[in-house]
């Protein structure tokens, strides 16, 4: 695991990054200098904020994030064996006796019961649920941002959406996966929520089919290029970028027009 930048120097960073990039916009075509009510790129907090205090994706790195000022906080949901939804970025889970369990084939009490992994702090940190997660974003007021890590059927598409319905609201959560049928059933679902197609691979030809379904896309910085983004944005659809943690990397996206940056850094405190 990166052990990432204090957040004093990480926001003086924003802050010169930001100033700079603003005023370089024009020039390098970016967003329309005419818009005066821009209110430029919205982050993201990745896996939640660790900052060096936390575990990525447990509740005490979703409650951090959401006392800062992201305007949205990321996690990856999976099934457990059970049918229930857990926050975790790989299949198996890591625990701090040296075991590792699949959530797939394990029930969430099982996962959820023991301390996991943790290089960061000598605090217990503990796998967590969508539930917790879903709240610490309502109780924060931001928005979820949810990647869905295994293709997930319409029945569970279902479930999740009525989870989402007794925990927070629809209209705060926003869908994010490598997986495109699934993003597909939730568009069928519910046209209204928010989607994004995720991709780290220049030239995907998943592209022109996010434009024909109206999917919204969230790339790596390193394919996104100004044509890209010019393409989606005159299409009337977002454009994210993750994961930027560097100053000078944020600078040329923010110039690129970007509408989201999802970091392990940044809080958008100057943006």
């Amino acid at each position: 695991m990166k052990k990432r930048m204090n957040k004093t120097l990480a926001i003086v960073l924003l802050m010169l990054m930001v100033v700079t990039a603003m005023l370089f916009v024009p020039a390098c075509g970016g967003r329309n200098s005419e818009e005066e009510d821009d209110p430029g790129p919205k982050f993201i907090a990745h896996r939640g904020y660790g900052g060096g205090n936390y575990v990525d994706n447990t509740e005490e790195a979703f409650r951090a994030a959401a006392e800062m000022n992201f305007y949205g906080i990321e996690t990856d949901i999976r099934k457990t064996k059970d049918g229930y939804f857990v926050c975790n970025h790989d299949a198996s889970v890591e625990y701090a006796d040296g075991t590792e369990k699949k959530i797939a084939s394990t029930d969430r009490a099982a996962l959820v019961s023991s301390p996991i992994k943790n290089e960061v702090t000598t605090r217990n940190a503990y796998l967590c649920t969508i539930e917790t997660y879903l709240k610490a974003c309502k109780e924060g007021k931001k928005v979820a941002i949810i990647e869905l890590k295994d293709y997930f059927n319409k029945n569970e598409i279902v479930q999740i959406l009525n989870i989402i319905d007794a925990e927070y609201d629809r209209k705060h959560v926003c869908f994010i996966s490598f997986i495109y049928a699934p993003l597909l059933l939730l568009q069928k679902e519910d046209p209204s929520i928010e989607l994004q197609y995720l991709s780290q691979t220049e030239g995907d030809s998943r592209f022109e089919s996010c434009l024909k379904d109206g999917l919204s896309i969230s790339v790596r910085y390193t394919i996104l290029t100004e044509e890209l983004a010019q393409t989606f944005h005159d299409a009337g659809l977002k454009v994210g970028v993750w994961t930027v943690n560097d100053g000078a990397i944020l600078q040329k996206v923010y110039q690129m027009g970007v509408d989201y940056i999802t970091t392990d850094v940044f809080d958008g405190d100057a943006a």
